[in-house]
């Protein structure tokens, strides 16, 4: 008998109805299990372990959260399932899931099914433990139709139906037909179910919770925290978005794995495949179905006339296309009368185009209302309330039967809800957003206008739903609505409880008319937009190796929707045809279009060739592993070395992903306010320190990262409080970008070797993941219950840090801050959870090579902490070494909970200047102001290897000048190396630093030189001392300069020979060490009682005397100005205890540099900008040269 059910069959097998049962039939049975039969109860869970980076060193750990590659498994062979305590059940069903009926049942039931007289099935055709997954006790005529398809088959299905048929139910079904055919040896299963929009997620997610209860579900969205990410990793129900989906899958790299798990996949929306973001869904189905085996697909469509084209894509790894199922529109549960009204237009303005609009309303609520309920669709929040204004002051009448007496906290809206009017939108609060809804749904407001937010999400139906306009802002312009907002909008007009008809209207240009005409009747025709950002995508399969040549890339693409589409229309695809011949057959137009993709790729340095092959480079996979736009990773590689702070500020601001953004005209004096802060950090000002115009994206975008990070107030003038939810929406929106957008630029960074630019991204990182600058008082927000009024208490008191704040006890806090008694001791037990850092460095290596010195050092980490988790977040460290010109030398990250213990590794680094600092620093990235630096200063090395700086060259000394292999000439010495390994150089490496001492002397009226013969003759009977060094007739030692005519030279020495005391002998050795008193051991010069002037200069240029206890062991104490009476941490390092300054309270401390005795440096001396060898200068114990 025919229906008007059309199954369109592309398989060659014909599918029985359930169990062979003949619905006309009204004695049909059906087999079943008995109760006594039951097998033990049912229960999934997967088995665990922390997920792994992609780093090929161990120690090395990506970002947390999205910066990582997770896995399902570190050991292949250990696939055993567990109980899992952190999937989600439900207690509203405790019953356990029988055993499906299968061939080998013994004593099969007959149960006889009553024929319902609609022709539907009940639900009792189901096992009686599938039967709570329904609410309803019978399937509707569209899911009994499409029952055997579903429940009775293994095949991919399509289902285009019409919105309000109840297509969600035949997910639950093919769930439940996939519970079905598992058995008790493979249940690591994943089902994958993946819809357009968040809100589609939440709602699937809280339905199927209650529902399935013996399966874990979890959700991915772009929302889900990091701790929430790891528990629905695990579960058996994953509901997830496109791109968070597309997101994850590109960090697993045991795919194999992964996508044995995956058994089943459902797409929910899946027309939505013809928008720009629609690419990606294309993408993801495309992936799992060439990669992964035995993989299901059921996927549901609105109503298209191709929709045969997504069954031929969806085809089975036996190339059997998707069995397509397709329903009329008197399947709805509601019937829909739907009309598309055209207007035209003078005016080129919108704002006039809405008053339009706004003055035919009436006469449609009053042709088609009915009196009934009335939704109005506004495009923007402003219209929303222009509207309820219009209706308001028109003396429209809403004809309600209730009258509300809700206030609202809104003016404007208060009075539209007296006369049964409302509007809702994002921007009110959420107490009045809440009450409109329920004074909606309970009819005391009849005409409720609202944004395109309340077509999905919150169900409020009504009769009539009016489309006011068809064009909203979008990416900073106006744009269409996409076909998936129009049909949710009308999929609200009917109200299934209360009528079985209902009405919806479209209101649009008159160029657009026909457009959704077509669309409301399914005559819309299906297209990819794949090749709209297809290069993006190209890339990602570039780094996951799917796609390493112009022949793979056109195979892959081969498997797409795009291919299909386009072989059938090319005109559709213009941008496409831009790059190839326009005469060329179909296959050599895709692969001259890959071609041009390709060396796009490789123009942008994303990959390279390399043996033939085309390969994912860094920058490539840093594009790939944190979903960047190809737009702004061009920016990223394109950027200037050695950005500031502002500068990565800056960039990250210019992102293409924050093209969403909008600058809205009433919002411009806002930021204007917030622009003129004098708390703000970097200001958009002009010339005469006046505010800049707001008026660009990267503006709004940096003044609201700035506006959080600075604790700023929101500003207080006259209509300021009505943008309070909508700026703290904007910044939830650029906040959820920024955290990849910098890991991203981190690994640029890394790559590029721009140590300076890295530091300040990672500066920003912390400092965003903080919520506040990492070099301000505001880091103390950070601790659960301190607000900013508490921080300004705490900055009266003198608290400034976290570690101040360390070593207040819980009385003290509670008595800066006015807390009762017991409150303090909840903050006390937060700072305690902070991990404790500590970083150790040596040099072991000395070598020269050309003109560079090489250091090779040995750097040690390690941590004390009570969790690896702090408040919900994993904690991830750190390691930079970078040198003071601003190269990158050497980049590490390392998860806290694997720094048990403490972690050595060894770094070579090289200096060319005597200027030249290494610093050493490790830090929390989840956690502003957590961190130690140690600065390596070359100073001690320097008198050996280099001249003292660069712009002194000319007017060196005569002595300084000994120390490198010069000519006779002047002109020849700025020619010649700085570096000698020629004469003089062994006897260089043993001078010792006193020898700058001379350079004072120098400076005196030189004595009488003796005749050019004597010094000759005094040369050639001079004997040569101990140090190998021939002594003068005058006591002096010879210098190792080559002059021809030393009489004649400019150099001193040459004229007067080095005096005794300023050589060093062969052999001797410097040693420093800390005593146990934690005194500082100098090294012996020469055995003499003069200090050194050179390192007698403080701070401010004075002489600082040192006190020496003994002239054999050299230890002296510390400069009386540098110690300080102040809070500090001690620790023990090989039986060294040393009192450690907080550096935040003195500014003018900028490194932290000390030899222990065992070698290490430790963060324990202090060294200032001003003197930055902090009063000592030391040879390091044990180095070793070359």
């Amino acid at each position: 008998m025919k229906t008007k059910f059309d199954c369109i069959s592309t398989g060659k097998r014909n599918r029985p109805s359930p169990n062979n049962i003949d619905l006309n039939d009204q004695s049909a049975t059906f087999k079943r299990n008995k109760k006594n039969s039951r097998q033990p109860s049912f229960k999934v869970g997967l088995s665990y372990n922390s997920l792994l980076d992609d780093c090929d060193n161990e120690n090395d750990t990506e970002d947390i959260f999205e910066g990582r590659g997770p896995r399902f498994f570190d050991n292949d062979d250990n696939f055993s399932l567990t109980a899992d305590d952190t999937q989600v059940t439900s207690k509203l069903f405790d019953h356990d899931l029988e055993k499906l009926p299968s061939e080998e049942a013994k004593k099969p039931k007959r149960v006889t099914v009553r024929k319902l007289p609609n022709k539907c099935l009940g639900t009792n055709i189901l096992p009686d433990s599938f039967r709570g997954v329904f609410k309803f006790t019978e399937f509707n005529k569209m899911q009994s139709e499409a029952f055997p398809s579903i429940y009775e088959s293994n095949e991919n299905c399509i289902i285009s139906s019409p919105t309000g048929s109840g297509k969600t139910v035949l997910f639950e079904l093919a769930i439940l037909r996939l519970i079905k055919e598992m058995n008790s040896d493979s249940n690591n299963t994943k089902i994958i179910y993946i819809a357009p929009t968040k809100s589609l997620c939440y709602e699937m997610y809280k339905n199927w919770i209650p529902s399935f209860v013996n399966l874990s579900v979890g959700m991915l969205t772009s929302d889900t925290s990091f701790l929430e990410t790891e528990k629905a990793k695990k579960c058996n129900i994953i509901i997830t978005t496109p791109e968070k989906w597309d997101l994850l899958t590109r960090r697993w790299s045991d795919y194999s794995r992964l996508f044995e798990l995956v058994k089943l996949v459902l797409v929910d929306e899946i027309h939505t495949i013809k928008e720009k973001r629609g690419a990606t869904l294309e993408v993801i189905l495309t992936r799992m179905n060439t990669m992964c085996q035995n993989i299901r697909f059921v996927a549901l469509s609105a109503t298209v006339p191709n929709i045969e084209d997504l069954a031929l894509w969806l085809k089975t790894n036996n190339e059997v296309p998707a069995n397509i199922l397709s329903f009329d529109e008197s399947y709805r549960q509601v019937q829909l009368t739907k009309y598309v009204y055209g207007y035209s237009f003078n005016c080129k303005n919108d704002f006039q185009k809405d008053a339009i609009y706004n003055s035919k309303l009436i006469e449609i609520i009053e042709k088609h209302a009915d009196n009934r309920p009335v939704l109005i669709f506004c495009p923007t929040r402003a219209s929303t309330i222009s509207t309820a204004k219009f209706l308001l002051h028109n003396h429209f009448s809403s004809k309600s039967k209730k009258r509300c007496n809700y206030h609202a906290s809104d003016r404007i809206l208060s009075e539209c809800m007296q006369q049964g009017i409302a509007f809702h939108h994002a921007g009110i609060s959420l107490e009045d957003r809440t009450a409109v809804e329920k004074e909606f749904l309970a009819g005391s407001i009849n005409i409720l206008c609202s944004t395109s937010t309340l077509a999905v999400g919150v169900n409020l139906p009504a009769y009539l739903v009016i489309i006011k306009g068809t064009k909203s802002w979008n990416s900073s312009e106006i744009q269409e609505y996409s076909d998936l907002d129009v049909l949710q909008m009308i999929g609200r007009a009917g109200r299934p409880q209360f009528e079985t008809h209902g009405c919806a209207v479209i209101m649009t240009d008159t160029k657009m008319k026909q457009t959704y005409e077509n669309l409301i009747h399914g005559t819309d025709v299906l297209e990819s937009s794949l090749h709209l950002n297809l290069i993006e995508h190209l890339a990602a399969e570039t780094s996951l190796e799917t796609v390493f040549s112009v022949k793979t890339a056109v195979n892959w693409l081969r498997n797409t929707f795009f291919y299909v589409r386009f072989g059938k229309n090319p005109a559709a695809y213009q941008e496409v045809n831009k790059y190839v011949s326009f005469h060329s057959v179909e296959d050599s137009q895709i692969n001259q279009f890959c071609q041009y993709l390709l060396d796009a790729l490789v123009k942008a340095k994303l990959i390279d060739m390399s043996d033939g092959e085309y390969r994912s480079t860094a920058y490539g996979n840093a594009m790939t592993r944190h979903y960047i736009s190809f737009e702004s990773m061009k920016q990223f590689i394109n950027a200037n070395k050695t950005l500031s702070l502002q500068g990565v500020l800056n960039l990250l601001a210019t992102s293409e992903e924050f093209s969403v953004i909008r600058v809205r005209h009433n919002e411009k004096k806002l930021f204007k306010e917030i622009n003129l802060s004098p708390l703000l950090k970097y200001p958009f000002l002009t010339g005469k320190k006046q505010s800049q115009i707001i008026d660009k994206i990267s503006q709004k975008v940096s003044l609201l990262i700035q506006y959080e990070l600075g604790g700023l107030e929101f500003p207080s003038y006259e209509g300021a409080s009505k943008l309070h939810q909508t700026l703290v929406q904007d910044k939830f929106l650029v906040f959820r970008h920024c955290f990849r957008l910098l890991k991203c630029m981190v690994d640029t960074f890394i790559e590029k070797s721009d140590g300076t630019s890295l530091k300040n991204t990672l500066f920003l990182l912390r400092s965003l993941n903080g919520h506040c600058w990492e070099n301000t008082p505001m880091v103390l927000r950070q601790l659960k219950t301190i607000g900013l009024v508490s921080v300004r208490k705490l900055i009266r008191h003198g608290i400034t840090n976290l570690e101040e704040m360390a070593n207040l006890s819980d009385t003290q806090i509670e008595y800066y801050l006015n807390l009762k008694i017991g409150s303090g001791i909840k903050i006390k037990n937060d700072i305690s959870l902070l991990p404790c850092l500590n970083i150790r460095t040596k040099l072991e290596h000395c070598k020269m090579e050309n003109e560079d010195l090489w250091l090779t050092f040995k750097v040690e980490i390690s941590a004390l902490f009570k969790s690896s988790i702090w408040h919900g977040q994993h904690l991830s460290l750190d390691i930079e070494t970078e040198k003071s010109s601003g190269e990158l030398v050497d980049f590490r990250r390392l998860q806290l909970n694997k720094l048990q213990s403490p972690r050595g590794f060894k770094i070579s680094a090289n200096i060319s200047s005597n200027l030249e600092k290494i610093e050493f620093s490790i830090h929390c990235q989840e956690i502003a102001g957590l961190g130690k630096t140690i600065v390596y200063s070359t100073d001690h090395l320097a008198s050996q290897f280099f001249a003292k700086s660069s712009h002194m060259r000319k007017d060196l000394s005569s002595l300084e000048k000994c120390l490198f292999h010069v000519s006779s000439s002047d002109e020849e010495v700025e020619k010649t190396s700085r570096f000698s390994h020629n004469v003089g150089l062994e006897e260089s490496l043993s001078s010792d630093d006193s020898i700058l001492d001379y350079l004072n002397e120098a400076k005196r009226p030189p004595k009488a030189v003796e005749p050019a013969a004597a010094i000759h003759s005094n040369v050639h009977s001079s004997s040569h001392g101990s140090n190998g060094r021939q002594v003068r007739s005058n006591g002096n030692y010879e210098c190792f300069h080559s002059c021809k005519d030393k009489t004649q030279c400019r150099h001193l020495c040459c004229k007067e020979g080095i005096p005794g005391k300023y050589i060093k002998e062969k052999g001797s050795s410097s040693t420093m060490s800390v005593s146990k008193a934690g005194q500082v051991r100098q090294p012996l010069l020469a055995k003499n009682t003069n200090t050194d002037p050179h390192l007698e200069k403080g701070p401010k240029g004075k002489l600082r005397q040192w006190q020496e206890e003994s002239t054999d062991t050299g230890a002296v104490h510390l400069p009386s100005s540098k110690v300080h009476d102040v809070p500090h941490m001690s620790f023990k390092e090989a039986n060294v205890q040393v009192l450690q300054p907080a550096p935040e309270i003195f500014p003018e401390i900028t490194s932290i540099d000390l030899k222990s005795s065992d070698g290490y440096s430790s963060n324990t001396a202090i060294s200032s900008a001003s003197d930055p060898t902090g009063g000592l200068d030391f040879l390091g114990s044990d180095i070793e040269f070359e």
